[in-house]
């Protein structure tokens, strides 16, 4: 009985090791981690809060205008809104490892 037990128990977590230990990897490697700054086109003084979309994803820009953000491969266009500043796009290279610097012009 003891012997039937601990077969069961080895093979169960052999299935597990082979198996990924049940972790969905299909979109690591879809994604592509992306990081850049926005900044005043004139000043050159970092936005802080300003909103960054690629794709179904929205994040904002921290306290020095930086932004990070993992985003699917395929896409590549970026929009970047903040209040009294000119709604921007920009396109992006997901295979680059360069940070992106993108600067907004005030209406």
């Amino acid at each position: 009985m003891k012997r039937s037990i601990l077969i069961l128990v080895v093979s169960l977590i052999t299935n597990l090791v082979v198996a990924g230990n049940g972790i969905d990897n299909k979109n690591a490697t879809n994604t592509k981690l992306v990081s850049g700054k926005i900044v005043d086109k004139i000043s050159g003084e970092e936005i802080a809060g300003a909103e960054i979309k690629i794709a179904d994803y929205i994040v904002y820009s921290d306290l020095n205008g930086n932004f990070s953000a993992n985003i699917p491969v395929a896409k590549s266009e970026v929009l970047v809104t903040f209040i009294s500043y000119n709604d921007t796009k920009v396109n992006i290279d997901p295979f680059s490892y360069n940070s992106i610097l993108i600067e907004l012009l005030s209406k």
